[in-house]
């Protein structure tokens, strides 16, 4: 009989599962919130959500981004990314200053859609650059 239980126990406990979703505040004023499941409600108004196991992929896309941001010079051409439910969607617009980078971030998560501009081509590659490193360390100030 303890055998029995200890197997059960055992089982039930490697199937149970973690946090599956991380919400990012688009404004990065609030700390992240990870949650099992993502419903279109209040809650979700002003969050954009990344799946957890996600995120190693997700933040690596995001350094590609701003180092690309950082450079100086012609940025060439520019790199689409599908990271589990998330879509980067970039494209360069040539400015009398030179060429800017335009991203937008779409989220297809548990059949809830959110987008987030992540790179704003009216801003200087500089300024985003700086966004996006913001977002980088607020995101692995709360990885759990």
């Amino acid at each position: 009989m303890r055998y029995f239980v200890l197997i059960f126990l055992s089982l039930f406990l490697a199937n149970t599962y973690g946090q599956k979703f991380a919400l990012l505040d688009k404004s990065l004023a609030q700390p992240v919130v990870y949650t099992d499941q993502v419903t279109q409600t209040g809650k979700l108004n002003g969050f954009f959500p990344v799946e957890n196991k996600s995120l190693p992929q997700f933040l690596k896309a995001l350094g590609e981004i701003s180092q690309k941001l950082s450079t100086h010079g012609p940025l060439g051409e520019v790199k689409q990314y599908q990271i589990g439910c998330i879509k980067f969607t970039g494209l360069t617009i040539s400015v009398a200053s030179g060429d800017r980078l335009d991203y937008v971030i779409t989220s297809t998560c548990a059949n809830v859609r959110k987008s987030m501009h992540l790179s704003d081509a009216k801003l200087s590659n500089e300024n985003n650059a700086f966004f996006i490193n913001t977002l980088i360390k607020y995101i692995n100030s709360s990885r759990k």
